[in-house]
């Protein structure tokens, strides 16, 4: 070989073959973000496990109310739905604002300028989180019911539009939820306020509006209206006149869709015009 001879380049061991901000590595970073902090974990535990605590005391119970219609197993399934939504509030706000308090916020939004990809990516981490958990809800709190089905002749009947309605709810609720707690969190710009913002909106709410003397503004609210999925065909038609509103269970859930596309537009201009 000539003494002149050029040697090889060497490369930088590290860098990715094709630098750049992609959606990809952004989803990449916040998952990896979402599973490295431990309430995450806690947060799916906690939901799944009160769902199914709650149906199994009413079950138990329910053993001794002979008198009583004994329970459905659609209805034990989502019992405790109003319980189970904080967990997965708590774990949509936590993704969203963990970073604030830190000054951890600066680093991401040095990686990523254009900050709505960082938002995106939440949203969907957060989405699939909260589908997990409210299927293992649902998987987990069947089975903690298996001792009571003979007793209490429970049983689930898939092929049933109602059934297939309710569960599909159930799922598509906790993810609104989620996404919910996503959205007011990067608005709050903190845990702490983005907590109180939604248990205010998806519960507190609706326990003042009824002393107001307008039960039609039930109807507006995304907790009460988004429950409306969960409920039978009778149960969500009493409940709507009661409210004195004609509200379906779907237009429930739909309510509850527009309340998530509003605060995701809120935030996604918080973010762009922030300092942080």
């Amino acid at each position: 070989m000539s003494e002149h001879s050029v040697a090889p380049a060497v490369l930088p061991v590290g860098l990715p073959d094709r630098p750049g901000v992609t959606p990809v590595r952004v989803l990449r970073a916040e998952l990896g973000k979402a599973l490295a902090l431990r309430s995450t974990g806690w947060a799916a535990v906690v939901a799944v496990a009160v769902n199914a605590a709650i149906a199994t005391f009413v079950a138990y119970q329910a053993r001794y109310e002979l008198d009583s219609q004994p329970p459905s197993m659609l209805g034990m399934l989502t019992l405790a739905l109003v319980a189970t939504q904080l967990p997965v509030l708590v774990l949509g706000v936590l993704v969203s604002a963990a970073e604030y308090p830190s000054g951890a916020a600066r680093s991401t939004f040095l990686a990523v300028p254009r900050r709505l990809p960082v938002l995106a990516a939440q949203v969907l981490t957060v989405a699939v989180a909260a589908v997990l958990t409210a299927a293992a809800a649902l998987a987990v709190t069947s089975l903690a019911l298996l001792p009571f089905r003979a007793e209490l002749s429970l049983a689930l009947d898939l092929s049933d539009p109602q059934t297939r309605r309710v569960l599909g709810g159930f799922v598509l609720y906790l993810v609104a939820v989620a996404v919910l707690g996503v959205a007011l969190g990067t608005v709050a710009r903190g845990p702490a306020a983005g907590l109180v913002a939604g248990v205010g909106l998806v519960f507190l709410l609706e326990q003042v509006v009824p002393f107001l003397g307008a039960p039609w503004l039930l109807a507006t609210l995304p907790g009460w209206a988004g429950r409306l999925a969960m409920e039978s065909d009778a149960g969500a038609a009493e409940r709507a006149a009661q409210a004195g509103v004609g509200l379906t269970p779907w237009l429930g859930l739909g309510v509850t869709a527009a309340w998530v596309g509003a605060l995701l537009l809120t935030a996604a201009v918080r973010l762009r015009r922030s300092g942080v």
